[in-house]
């Protein structure tokens, strides 16, 4: 039987909206919106902006005809503020958002560091929602005291919109700092009460599994975005989630690495992350399974920086350009936002080490796309310090071959790219919601398509180590600088 999903990924830069039948993607649409950056660390963006894109890309797919359900999955670890009416209240405060920086040293010393990666199976910093809970509670009272609703995530939000309930799936859920990794519900009252976020129990969203069905598309719904009525709707765990699935990591097994404005290696396993070497735990559909993530902050965002920078007409003519010059010996630390893996630091900033007054675009550009291989780099060798004989490749990175040429070459492994390496996160969905309808028994998924595997060459490989060794150290080395620039930004 012929079966079509309507799917969406509310991402970090658009929305993309995925016509599939029968798990063949028909047509799909993405429409992009910004993101509002300001001092000391704020990131946000608004609700109202992620559902002018999920009408408009709607309205692109044409006639949505004999549709069996609506699948959402999106980005994770957001303040979402609405009102009882599911209307945000607010701009989201989005995961990469670092200004509750010392709401987090509070935190950790009120509850204690090691009492949270117990509970939490995660250390709680300036992403936390713990810390951006707290600094609401501080800076913006009247907001929280209007709230009826938090939810986690983008798919959240639009699901609140149409058909009414306020819920956030486990592996969004765990990202937070507001949930037990092992029970997977909200953290008790007691521990929220030490850190003065008592009062704000009862906005929390209801957790399910990732993959379940929800709702159906009500009446108002229909009417609002052109949708069928009493479609059913499926939330899908959040964006790394689907993307462990659909990258072919859904049981324990292969690694991979997920190359999109913000990046991570992750894999499945049977227990929790060690927190200390700089790894997140996020919870697994399954109960007894978790992911664990080294996540990137920043990843392929530094190539819209110094694409925006340099004025270039795309990516693929910046990147050729670039690896056309030999390998230099500029390095370049990808911490645009701060960075989350292998350390926590809301004050890393990216840097250029070794400018002269010959460097050129292209000299300063393949530097930035080496410093962001080095930073995958250095989350494998934590995350997997044994090793791993080949990594999976997916996200928009992977439209670049000589990009992951250079993966290849500077990592020292094969790389297989994921056939339609940009659509794992709706491979990885759909496989959620076929687990939940129990129309299949696991997360994996047979006969992964690999469109190339690229062999990793030598010609380079004694200078890419060196430079990755002295890339390892400049974090230690300007760390203290990093924190002293960031207190002057917050004054």
């Amino acid at each position: 039987m012929t079966e079509r999903y309507l799917v969406y990924d509310i991402g970090t830069t658009g929305t993309k909206s995925t016509l599939v039948e029968d798990g063949q993607i028909l047509r799909s649409h993405i429409t992009t919106y910004p993101t509002h950056q300001g001092a000391n660390g704020v990131m946000e963006q608004n609700v109202e902006d992620w559902i002018q894109a999920v009408r408009e890309s709607t309205t692109k797919m044409g006639i949505l005809a004999n549709l069996d359900g609506i699948i959402l999955t999106g980005q994770m670890q957001n303040v979402i503020l609405l009102d009882a009416n599911g209307h945000a209240l607010r701009s989201v405060i989005l995961y990469s958002d670092t200004r509750a920086h010392n709401e987090a040293t509070e935190i950790n010393e009120l509850l204690t560091s090691d009492t949270l990666q117990q509970i939490t199976g995660n250390q709680q910093d300036a992403g936390s929602l713990l810390a951006k809970m707290r600094w609401l509670a501080k800076h913006e009272p009247d907001t929280l005291n209007k709230t009826q609703h938090l939810v986690f995530g983008a798919a959240d939000a639009i699901i609140a919109q149409l058909c009414g309930r306020f819920i956030s799936d486990s592996t969004t859920a765990s990202t937070t700092g507001l949930i037990d990794i092992h029970s997977r519900q909200i953290i008790d009252t007691s521990f929220l009460a030490k850190v003065g976020l008592e009062n704000y129990t009862a906005l929390m969203p209801e957790i399910i599994v990732g993959g379940s069905q929800v709702g159906t598309v009500t009446e108002a719904a229909s009417a609002e975005w052109g949708l069928p009525v009493a479609i059913p709707i499926y939330l899908a765990p959040g964006d790394a989630g689907s993307a462990t699935i659909g990258a072919g990591s859904g049981d324990v097994g292969a690694a991979y690495a997920y190359i999109g404005t913000s990046g991570w290696v992750a894999f499945t396993a049977t227990s929790p992350a060690n927190p200390q070497r700089g790894v997140i735990t996020l919870a697994h559909p399954r109960n007894d399974h978790f992911i664990q993530v080294a996540p990137l902050m920043t990843a392929g965002g530094n190539l819209d920086w110094i694409l925006s920078l340099f004025d270039d007409e795309n990516y693929g003519t910046l990147i050729s350009s670039a690896l056309d010059e030999k390998p230099s010996k500029l390095l370049y630390l990808p911490y645009l936002n701060g960075e989350r893996s292998p350390f926590s630091d809301p004050f890393a900033r990216g840097t250029f080490v070794g400018l002269t007054g010959q460097t050129s675009k292209q000299v300063m550009t393949r530097a930035v796309l080496e410093g962001v291989i080095y930073a995958y780099r250095h989350v494998l060798d934590i995350l997997l310090p044994e090793g791993v004989s080949s990594l999976m490749v997916t996200g928009g990175g992977t439209r670049s071959t000589e990009w992951c040429q250079l993966f290849s070459d500077i990592i020292g492994l094969p790389i297989h790219i994921s056939a339609d390496a940009e659509n794992v996160g709706i491979r990885g969905a759909l496989q959620a919601v076929a687990v939940q309808r129990q129309q299949q028994t696991s997360y994996s998924i047979e006969d992964l398509p690999i469109s190339q595997t690229l062999q990793p060459q030598p010609t380079f490989k004694t200078l890419y180590d060196n430079k990755y060794q002295i890339f390892r150290q400049l974090h230690i080395t300007l760390q203290d600088t990093f924190s002293k620039l960031g207190q002057l930004e917050a004054t």
